[in-house]
């Protein structure tokens, strides 16, 4: 069988699992009491490079940087009441020979054994992985982070956040009730939380797609073709370029809608709304009959380079702005 090679940097010991280290009271203050063990590992690839990486960790944190190296290398901090319980948590480690590895964290059961209060143990992950490798990662209630990646991935919490940086290629990141912030993204991004904010700077690609139902969107120097934001209760902020034939729909039910642009070639621009603020450069803007009030920036008719704004609130306040 050809796979991955797996080699210890320190005492841990691997059998496809991170179960050994040192075990040590955690000397932090105010910390939980009990036991904490550290271990790392270095997994190196075999016959095909490392393309993606799955991570599952529902006991903790995740945190994933991309390197410009070839291997997986796993710093896997445990924390449990006693020596018992640390046992009984496993990072297991599954590489496969078609460059795949995955990664799942557990705690050991059973009936014969007394059961883990969740909150009483923990694993956090922290991981460098080929920069060319996509990420595919779910936590619980820990945060979920990753940095400096070129190949995107899809991103899924319950209740914990989750942070993006520097990343490049297809982005999917799912959350209930956690915040998520994506910053420096270069790919077409899907970005979906139902009670939680999402905060977006510096997105670029050819497809921006993001969806709150109780929570804000702010999105700062976005610069994607195609935009779509909507919320159910939240507000929405937005400061983006517009694009030749590129295409911005923005809406909220309850919330307000606020956008500056960056205007590029000619923009139509619709809106609608209880109450409008359009500003100066729209002045020539008209109401229709199906309730939309239109206008045109650049041109002198309407031209097929142009544009499109689409800015809708059913019973907020929308706001649009041209920066010079």
């Amino acid at each position: 069988m050809i796979g991955p090679m797996i080699r210890p940097t320190t005492v841990a010991v691997v059998a496809l699992l991170l179960s050994a280290g040192t075990a040590i009271a955690d000397p932090a203050p105010g910390a939980a009491k009990g036991l904490v063990e550290h271990s790392r590992l270095e997994v190196a690839p075999g016959g095909r490079p490392i393309k993606q990486l799955t991570i599952e960790n529902p006991l903790g944190d995740v945190k994933i940087e991309g390197y410009d190296g070839q291997s997986i290398m796993i710093e896997t901090r445990k924390q449990a009441p006693d020596e018992d319980a640390l046992d009984r948590l496993r990072v297991s480690l599954i590489p496969n020979p078609d460059g795949t590895v995955r990664i799942l964290t557990t705690a050991d059961g059973g009936k014969e054994v007394r059961p883990l209060s969740r909150s009483a143990v923990r694993i956090d992950l922290i991981i460098r992985a080929p920069r060319d490798a996509r990420i595919d990662a779910a936590v619980s209630a820990g945060s979920l982070e990753v940095i400096n990646m070129d190949a995107g991935g899809d991103l899924d919490t319950s209740s914990g956040p989750i942070s993006v940086r520097n990343v490049a290629g297809g982005l999917m990141t799912h959350s209930i009730s956690g915040p998520t912030s994506l910053t420096q993204v270069f790919g077409s991004v899907d970005a979906q939380t139902l009670s939680s904010d999402l905060d977006l700077d510096t997105i670029g690609g050819e497809r921006l797609v993001a969806s709150a139902n109780h929570g804000k969107i702010a999105g700062r120097r976005v610069r994607a073709r195609d935009v779509e934001l909507t919320t159910t209760d939240g507000k929405i902020s937005l400061e983006a370029e517009s694009s030749l034939r590129g295409r911005i729909v923005i809406s909220s039910l309850r919330g307000d809608v606020d956008v500056k642009l960056r205007r590029h070639g000619v923009v139509v621009v619709r809106a609608r709304g209880p109450k409008l603020n359009l500003g100066s450069t729209m002045a020539a803007a008209k109401p229709g009959k199906d309730g939309w009030v239109e206008g045109q920036l650049g041109g002198w008719k309407p031209s097929a380079q142009a544009a499109i704004v689409e800015l809708r609130s059913s019973y907020g306040t929308v706001q649009f702005a041209v920066i010079e």
